[in-house]
């Protein structure tokens, strides 16, 4: 899996995650239904972001780099993945993931 679990902070176990970054539609057919940006990683996950202080709904930041490789850390939330670091990678590491 291209998780590592690295340390821990006040609000759960810190991960680091390798993927592409995307938009689509998650939550379909549900009150909750919308566009998101979405982690592609290699074995076919893709996880739902959200970066910590960002607005939940749209963070031109993070938009501003869809289709780029994104290595994120933070921690699994129930629906998401709360991004408390990222930097852009290269398509190398999103191989290696």
């Amino acid at each position: 899996m291209p998780a590592d679990a690295d340390a821990s902070t006040p609000d759960g176990p810190t991960e680091r995650l390798c993927g592409r970054l995307c938009r689509d539609r998650v939550d379909s057919g549900s009150k909750s239904e919308r566009v998101a940006l979405l982690l592609a990683l290699a074995g076919g996950e893709r996880v739902a972001l959200r970066r910590a202080g960002a607005n939940p709904f749209r963070d031109p930041e993070l938009e501003a780099l869809e289709g780029q490789v994104l290595i994120v850390e933070g921690e699994r939330r129930e629906r998401y993945f709360l991004v408390r670091h990222y930097r852009v990678g290269d398509d190398d590491d999103a191989l290696s993931g």
